[in-house]
């Protein structure tokens, strides 16, 4: 579905983006992670064709859909009127869009104007719109930033049920670590505007962390890395013994996010 090959992406003196080589296949979810700065947007951008770059970028299909973080529509329509003229069609008249505000729960904020929305709301409109055209590629660009949790959460979960019934291929930029443990297939880390990792979360945690993890005091940043199965009874007794507050886990990816990118 999308193939890279040798990118390079250059704001004037400074290198901003390297990828040598990147494959995704069709449905596959992508999460991307990095600081900001790192790279991830220009990697957006480059598929996209709005930044100048060296290399080869291959889609294979012109059928591609983009949700940024900030949508602004005009606040002198309502909702209903603004989403059946951008798409030239009509509510009653037309089930697919029917089915997409009902999957969505927006029916009730139709007669509303875009300025009365909450976060969650607006990115909801937005998502109807852009997935009414039915993308085969479908870029999320730090779509949930600024939203609540329950808001976040909300969205993440209508996503994950309509992307494995039309298997649409995503490329998500988030610094959510929890987006991608529910939604991605892969994880694709950026740091400095190199590409550090690209595999299954799984796969990453098992390369860089181990068997499994305890985190002491529920901060990703106190961890103890678990090698053999038999290992972990002792390291809990201890824990245990001690009084410390902590958790199991054989997929946290902020483990995996820290370690990658700090080299541990």
């Amino acid at each position: 579905m999308l193939e890279i090959k040798n990118l390079s992406v250059t704001y004037g003196s400074k290198v901003a983006l390297t990828v040598p080589n990147l494959n995704i296949n069709k449905g596959e979810i992508i999460g991307v992670m990095g600081e900001s700065g790192s790279g991830k947007s220009t990697l957006v951008n480059s598929c996209l064709g709005l930044v100048r770059f060296k290399g080869q970028v291959t889609l294979e299909t012109d059928n591609v859909g983009v949700l940024m973080q900030e949508q602004h529509y005009v606040d002198t329509m309502t909702n209903q009127k603004i989403i059946e003229g951008l798409l030239n069609t009509r509510i009653k008249r037309d089930d697919k869009l029917a089915e997409l505000i009902n999957f969505f729960d927006f029916g009730s904020q139709l007669s509303l104007h875009f300025k009365n929305l909450s976060g969650g709301q607006k990115q909801r409109m937005s998502l109807i719109m852009v997935l009414y055209q039915e993308p085969e590629l479908l870029f999320l660009d730090e779509m949930t930033t600024g939203l609540d949790f329950e808001s976040r959460q909300a969205l993440i979960n209508h996503l994950k049920v309509y992307f494995k019934q039309h298997q649409t291929t995503v490329i998500m930029v988030t610094h959510y670590a929890q987006e991608i443990e529910q939604l991605a297939d892969k994880l694709l880390i950026i740091h400095d505007g190199q590409v550090m990792a690209f595999d299954k979360p799984k796969n990453l945690f098992n390369q860089y962390i181990g068997y499994s993890a305890f985190i002491v005091g529920n901060n990703a940043g106190n961890s103890i890395s678990i090698h053999q199965p038999e290992e972990e009874y002792s390291v809990a007794r201890q824990l245990i013994d001690n009084g410390d507050d902590f958790r199991r886990t054989q997929g946290d990816i902020e483990l995996v996010y820290t370690a990658i990118t700090k080299g541990q």
